[in-house]
């Protein structure tokens, strides 16, 4: 019980800790600058251009800004057909530390204050908030933020119930407190910007199955009782995006909070190095089984030996030491299932965090395992079960002061139980927590890894939101991606790109639902992991003996990808090292094809007359292929071909 004073916990959140491979907050005339990224600020304080410096491989900055905006974002009122002028204050960003800047601005018109607070934080996130008052009476017939972004910042979009995909000519989305929805994401390959707009009254919503049991609180500004919402237009050499509020009336004095938070992506430049010689192993196994297997890291779920309650991993800790030194030992590393949103009833704080009523943990029906209907009886809500391990769980708040705990345990785990990282099964909580988890694994930890699954939330349940654009706040903290059960493997690549391979937000990931498709996930440098009855290994072998590690990715988005196919529905991403280079084809048709390959051999940098197919286990087999010849391509598969210097 002595962990108790864990719940007024604030370690983690020291402002000038940053984490690798971000660097601080810059300010210098009026550019703001991050990693990879700047922001120009107009005189009322929003951005009046955002700049990206990564290149389109996503392994390098460039000198030259890539601009995402055509125009500068502005805040307009309309009144009696006119729109509002405004006068505005000087400023200049204070430096709250090494993390954050911020700045205030007083715009004034005559019918109005409009004061706006802008924050940026070191990993490319810009909080606004927004604060219109009205000095008399007034009708107002629309307050709107158009956003102008070039075309080629916008090419795909996330959000407002589109599944990952090329941005339509039109899109017209209202509230609706059924859908997970409040912002949306456009983007290009390494460039975009995510927002969300809300009010003062932001709850986060509950995810994962439960968000129908505590949706969204509209937002009175923007939703404005069924008149607002948000409309994009596609034009010629850029794309309109029009966030608006409609008509309403405001008393003298009244106040209406419009406040807005981007996210510039991507964040952080990919280790494709790093990526491909990191191999996991997903489930409980001895560490010499993890290590014949090719794996590198090794999680541990729970309901198992040494982790053997949900979200509680404080028993059989002699046992859990054990393989973890083992493990480190022979340079594997051990990261564990912990995070928030279900509890196991063996914790032992679990009647003193009742006491606090619904504090900690969520109302409900009850129900569910015998021992949670006996002694909690009611007013909570029953959650996992696993019967291997008699084990059951209750939902817990991921914005209560169990946050505190949980981060406090995490702290204790890494300082005496060396674990180096976190499997995080979705996530109930909010960015600053997931700042602070990585803030203190990074001061007990050389390394870092922490990985994300999540199941597809673009369902009825979860309100039709993406898990991309769910989770993108948290992205910048996390290694790498794991999604996941139902997403939609057989849709198109734009889907692929968008949705599940991390790629335009600077980060790599693995399949899972179904074991992936081979093919296509190496488009995007995506295997699958040793997990259930699912074996990775015939891939691993094949990228060890090409030694993929030591390649240069060259994705088919690339304008300048060295391996193009005459067909549409036949995709080729390449892998280049001076003397050899491995193409992976993906297809999308539904019958075989025969394609014909388009080398550019001035980006391969070496001649060839050698193209053949190795041998994969349980994929395929060898073949020896003519340049000058079609390659046939089996349908809704791929082949993974070798181009060898002569």
């Amino acid at each position: 019980m002595t962990r108790m004073r864990w719940l007024n916990s604030r370690i983690g959140t020291d402002p000038n800790f940053i984490i690798p491979p971000f660097t601080p907050v810059e300010y210098s005339g009026n550019l703001l600058s991050v990693l990879g990224r700047k922001v120009r600020l107009g005189r009322m304080g929003l951005p009046d251009q955002i700049d990206s410096y990564f290149n389109p491989e996503m392994t390098g900055l460039v000198n030259k800004p890539n601009h995402i905006l055509s125009q500068p974002i502005a805040f307009n009122v309309t009144v009696g057909g006119q729109l509002e002028s405004w006068a505005s204050t000087a400023f200049k960003p204070i430096t709250e530390s090494k993390s954050r800047m911020s700045w205030r601005v007083k715009n004034e018109s005559k019918k109005f204050e409009l004061l706006i607070s802008g924050a940026m934080e070191y990993e490319g996130m810009l909080d606004y908030q927004i604060r219109l008052v009205a000095k008399n009476n007034v009708f107002i017939e629309n307050i709107e933020v158009p956003i102008y972004m070039l075309s080629d910042a916008a090419t795909y979009i996330l959000g407002l119930g589109h599944k990952g995909q090329k941005t339509p000519d039109k899109v017209n989305w209202k509230w609706d407190v059924k859908n997970h929805q409040e912002g949306v994401w456009l983007g290009g390959i390494n460039k975009g910007i995510q927002y969300v707009l809300r009010d003062e009254n932001y709850i986060r919503p509950l995810n994962t199955n439960f968000y129908q049991n505590q949706p969204l609180v509209l937002p009175k500004s923007w939703e404005n009782d069924g008149n607002g919402g948000i409309s994009i237009e596609t034009n010629k050499d850029h794309v309109l995006v029009r966030n608006y509020s409609g008509s309403r009336s405001m008393l003298a004095g009244d106040t209406l909070h419009f406040n807005i938070k981007f996210l510039i992506t991507p964040f952080k430049l990919l280790n494709t190095k790093d990526h491909f010689q990191t191999r996991f192993v997903h489930k409980y196994v001895p560490v010499d089984t993890v290590i014949a297997w090719g794996g590198t890291v090794v999680n541990i779920h729970h309901a198992n030996e040494i982790n053997p309650y949900i979200n509680y991993p404080f028993f059989n800790l002699g046992k859990q030491t054990d393989y973890i030194q083992e493990a480190h030992r022979k340079n594997v590393k051990v990261k564990l299932y912990n995070t928030i949103r279900e509890l196991t009833y063996k914790t032992h704080e679990i009647f003193a965090m009742r006491s606090l009523g619904f504090e900690i943990f969520n109302d409900g029906e009850g129900g569910g395992h015998s021992w949670l209907q006996e002694h909690l009886r009611d007013h909570y809500h029953s959650a996992w079960h696993a019967w291997s391990v008699d084990d059951a769980a209750i939902l817990n708040k991921g914005t209560s002061r169990w946050t505190n705990y949980y981060v406090e345990g995490l702290n204790w785990l890494a300082k005496n139980q060396e674990i180096d990282g976190l499997y995080l099964d979705d996530i109930a909580f909010s960015r600053e927590t997931v700042k602070r988890i990585v803030s203190i694994l990074y001061k007990h930890r050389p390394e870092v890894v922490i990985d994300l699954h999540s199941a597809n939330q673009f369902n009825p349940r979860d309100g039709f939101i993406n898990s991309t654009m769910l989770y993108m706040e948290h992205f910048p903290f996390i290694s790498r991606l794991w999604f996941g059960e139902y997403f939609e493997y057989e849709k198109d690549k734009d889907y692929w790109f968008t949705e599940v391979s991390g790629l335009p937000f600077g980060l790599m990931g693995e399949m899972l639902q179904g074991g992936g498709h081979p093919y296509r996930g190496m488009l995007y440098g995506m295997t699958t992991r040793m997990y259930g009855k699912y074996d990775v290994r015939p891939i691993w072998k094949l990228m060890d003996d090409f030694g993929i590690e030591n390649s240069e990715m060259k994705g088919y988005w690339l304008d300048n990808s060295p391996v193009k196919t005459n067909h549409e529905n036949i995709i080729a991403t390449s892998y280049l090292k001076s003397d050899r280079m491995l193409i992976a084809l993906a297809s999308w048709s539904e019958q075989d094809e025969k394609v014909n390959l388009d080398m550019d051999w001035k980006q391969i940098g070496f001649k060839s007359n050698r193209l053949f197919s190795p041998k994969v286990d349980t994929l395929q087999a060898y073949q020896e292929f003519n340049l000058k010849e079609p390659i046939t391509v089996p349908k809704n598969m791929g082949l993974f071909l070798l181009l060898e210097k002569k």
